[in-house]
């Protein structure tokens, strides 16, 4: 089907008048100008290597936009189990570990869990064609501004497909489907990756202060390659030292693409990445001293 010129012209004016929908931000200039969620169709992989705290992270950016935004999200997470996951978001938005929170926080946290987080109960494999329809079941009937697919590796790929692509071709096949499904649906699909092992072996230079550590991976060093930085809008990096005795607790969030400027958003250099501190029992992170979630001035967003 050719494009219709007006609808160009439209979108073109509207680059030209700063008319187009800004990805939503934290509220942390130097946060913001590299990280944005962007809404209403976007496929945004985050990868990283086992044990950094992927999911953790990226459940307390979920947190985050959804206390500031007032955003829905869906999980579908195959290597966590349900109660830990609220347990996490629960103890994001009260900024403090179930243990010394009260009974009537800890209740109120979990109705506002409930409220913006759907948890998919996983009690067998999957394809990407299975959580896709589970997905799809709730936003259509209660539209969703985002879904995790947490990690994309641990679907299982269906034979008859597998049998007759390949597991390179399958993988693209699979990653443009995962796109058109977001775009057509209007929902951003945000997963989770790992790296290959190699990239294990790859660690910083002596010259570096954390020399012998392994280092953030790049879009070429996720499980299936490269083909994922191509097909996703956006990817990130989350990167921590884990053996560090003084940076452990630092979570390094490299913005490795970012498809749509226009919309906010970019890259982060190789050597300076958003660098946020883990806070005590691991119940959020600061930037600069600054706890990001009470920092957060809830507002109203209008979804696509």
């Amino acid at each position: 089907m050719v494009i219709d010129k007006n609808t160009i012209k439209e979108e073109i004016f509207n680059i030209k008048n700063g008319k187009i929908v800004q990805g939503l931000k934290i509220g942390i200039p130097e946060i913001d100008e590299h990280f944005r969620l962007k809404l209403g169709g976007s496929m945004d992989i985050f990868i990283g290597h086992a044990n950094v705290g992927k999911t953790t992270f990226v459940l307390y950016l979920m947190t985050l936009y959804a206390s500031k935004h007032d955003l829905k999200f869906i999980v579908w997470s195959s290597e966590n189990s349900a109660h830990s996951i609220v347990r996490k978001i629960i103890e994001f938005k009260m900024c403090k570990p179930i243990d010394v929170a009260t009974q009537d926080e800890i209740e109120q946290s979990i109705d506002w869990a409930y409220t913006h987080f759907k948890i998919l109960k996983v009690e067998e494999i999957c394809t990407y064609k299975d959580v896709l329809e589970q997905i799809l079941g709730i936003h259509n009937a209660l539209p969703m501004s985002a879904a995790l697919i947490d990690p994309y590796n641990s679907l299982a790929k269906p034979k008859e497909e597998f049998k007759a692509y390949g597991g390179h071709e399958l993988d693209y096949m699979i990653a443009s489907e995962m796109r058109l499904f977001a775009e057509k649906n209007k929902i951003t699909l945000m997963i989770t990756m790992h790296g290959v092992t190699e990239a294990l072996r790859r660690t910083q230079p002596s010259s570096h202060p954390m020399a012998g550590l392994p280092m953030p991976l790049s879009m070429s060093q996720v499980e299936g390659g490269a083909k994922w930085g191509n097909r996703s809008q956006n990817m990130y990096c989350c990167h921590r030292y884990t053996q560090s005795s003084d940076e452990w607790n630092i979570m390094e969030l490299h913005v490795l693409k970012i498809k749509d400027y226009e919309s906010g958003g970019r890259p982060t250099s190789f050597d300076n990445p958003i660098r946020l501190k883990m806070l005590p029992n691991n119940v959020g992170y600061e930037f600069g001293g600054m706890n990001l979630m009470k920092e957060q001035k809830p507002q109203k967003t209008v979804l696509f």
